[in-house]
């Protein structure tokens, strides 16, 4: 059996190192009535790669916009420090869009500038 990486081993809080995949389509029905159709859905599985504790999230499709589970996840678990993922199109996806994000967030706006300024925030 060979060396596990660092990232297995190393103590740290849950979540601060993981993976994410996807399973589906699943077929759900919102509600247990007539005339509603089944709808596809898909479930996001982020693996903890220290404590193996997993968490799901329910996704209505994959693509990029959908990968908002993200936030979800970090909102509940905490802003992970690195994700490892497969290299499948919704996730390059992803990475594009964050990547515009972060390019938009780094070049200072006057808008936000004055408001963290009249509200004494630095």
């Amino acid at each position: 059996m060979g060396n596990l990486p660092a990232e297995r081993i190393t103590p740290t809080f849950p979540f601060n190192v993981c993976g994410v995949d996807f399973i589906g389509p699943l077929l759900v029905k919102p509600v247990a009535q007539r005339r509603i159709t089944a709808r596809k859905m898909y479930v996001a599985i982020f693996v903890c790669f220290v404590t193996k504790a997993v968490h799901f999230e329910l996704v209505t499709d994959l693509t990029s916009e959908a990968f908002a589970c993200l936030k979800r996840f970090f909102a509940r678990r905490g802003k992970s420090s690195i994700v490892y993922s497969e290299n499948a199109t919704n996730f390059v996806g992803a990475q594009s869009e964050l990547k515009r994000l972060s390019d938009m967030l780094k070049k200072p706006d006057e808008n936000v500038s004055a408001y963290l300024a009249s509200e004494e925030i630095k």
